[in-house]
Parts: C-alpha cells; structure tokens; sequence
C-alpha cells in the first residue's frame, strides 16, 4: 500500500478571515492543482475559515451554542465552504469525497469519545480522496463544538496506523512560513526537546478563531512525534511550496518532529 500524507489546508489561507463568507477560489485552486503532483495517497482536511468561524463567534463556540439556529447556522456554513473545495477538486480531476466529521466523531466536554473512520478507510482502499473539514460536532457535556480540521487529522493518523496503513507526515498549509522566532525569522525543526525554548515566542493570534491559534497546532503537532508522525508547517502563500512538500524537497517552513 502506498504512503499516505495526510494535508491540511488552513482556514486562513482558502478564506479572507477579514471578510465573512469570503473564499479565496483562485488560491484553492492552485493548492489543489499542486496536490497533484504527489504520488502518495493524500488525505485532504481544510478548515473553515470566515465561514464557519464568523458563525460560530456570533453563536456560541468551543462550549455549545446559544441556540438551535447557532448549531444549525455554522453547520451549514462550515458544508458551504465545503462544497467550494469540492467543487473545485473535481474540476481538477481529482475524485475527492467528502466525509461530514459532524457524522463520525462524538466528543465530551471536547474530548473525542468516539469516532468511526471506516469510511475514510473505504475510501483510501478504493483509490479516492477522501476529504474531511472543521465543523460541528456533537458533545455529550456540551450539546456541541467545533471540532478543527488539524484535530480531524491527528486523530485519523493515530487510527490509520493502528490498522496498518502507513501514515507518512501531515502537511498543514497556513499563510506564515512555519513558526517564527521573536525576530520573525522561521523556526526550520521543532521538537519535544526543544519547544520549552521556542514556545515563548509564539503569541496567540489576534483574530477571533475559536479552534486555537499556532501555539495549538505545536502542541498537537508534538503529541504527533511520539507516534513518529512529523508535522510541516508551510506558507501556502506561496506557490509550489505544497507541492515541494509532497515531494519531499527543500520548503521554507518548520518542521516538528
């Protein structure tokens, strides 16, 4: 069976987190045109962006909503965006699926509970993309949360390679070239060893995103290592960045590992 490099495109690189419900179509495209290039299975996550974020700000956030139309509101707004990646993934040729986490994974007071991934599993045998996205999710304490797509990852690596698949890396794309030091220069390796050090320079992020900003993914990302899973950080700014990743070749980014 062929490696499998699981992909992340970040909410703030496929939408404008400035302007609700704003998709950066053209940049998507070219993220996905450099999907391409790899001969791995790829599975695809992506965030929700000012879609799902701009809704859930208004209605609630990590611990419940105020309302049945606060559930109901970002949920759909988190398939809008959905739908765009998708629509522009099939026009590339590429045959991705979409599987709602929304449908899969059950959490309490926002840790994973349960989750079924048997059908991601179907579709990676069958020689298909599967896709999975930021969204809601139902929570026993909490009614509901929102459930980020680097989250979705992680926890579809530690299943995959329980059942023997070969989880190569994860590749998260965002718009800064990895991780950045009190200079703003990129951070090339991070490590258990290591993060007490760098950890200091990593400030949270001014926007209002409720599933957490970089100092999150690090320390997700680190949890990853122990599996000897690595994570790269790279700008999906810029161009044929992605695809150099796949590739394995020479990025401006962090990785941690």
């Amino acid at each position: 069976m062929k490696n499998i490099i699981l992909v992340k495109l970040g909410g703030s690189i496929i939408t404008n987190k400035k302007i609700a419900y704003s998709a950066r179509k053209s940049v998507i495209k070219r993220l996905v045109k450099e999907l391409k290039v790899s001969k791995e299975t790829i599975i695809l996550a992506h965030g929700s962006g000012s879609f799902g974020h701009t809704s859930a700000v208004k209605f609630g956030g990590k611990q419940g909503y105020k309302s049945k139309k606060g559930i109901a509101k970002v949920a759909l707004d988190s398939i809008s965006i959905n739908k765009i990646v998708m629509d522009i993934l099939i026009q590339e040729g590429i045959p991705a699926i979409s599987l709602r986490p929304m449908s899969m994974i059950i959490s309490n007071s926002g840790k994973t509970q349960s989750a079924f991934f048997e059908p991601i599993e179907q579709v990676v045998k069958q020689g298909l993309m599967p896709v999975v996205f930021g969204d809601v999710i139902w929570d026993k304490k909490w009614k509901s949360t929102i459930y980020s797509g680097e989250v979705i990852l992680n926890r579809l690596a530690i299943h995959l390679r329980k059942k023997g698949f070969n989880v190569k890396r994860i590749i998260q794309v965002g718009e800064t070239n990895g991780v950045y030091d009190d200079n703003k220069n990129t951070i090339p390796v991070i490590t258990n060893k290591t993060w007490p050090e760098f950890k200091k320079f990593i400030f949270a992020l001014k926007t209002k995103d409720v599933t957490g900003g970089m100092q999150h993914k690090v320390k997700d990302a680190l949890k990853m290592t122990n599996l000897g899973i690595e994570t790269l950080l790279i700008n999906g700014k810029t161009k044929n960045e992605l695809s150099k990743a796949l590739l394995n070749k020479k990025v401006k980014g962090t990785l941690i590992k």
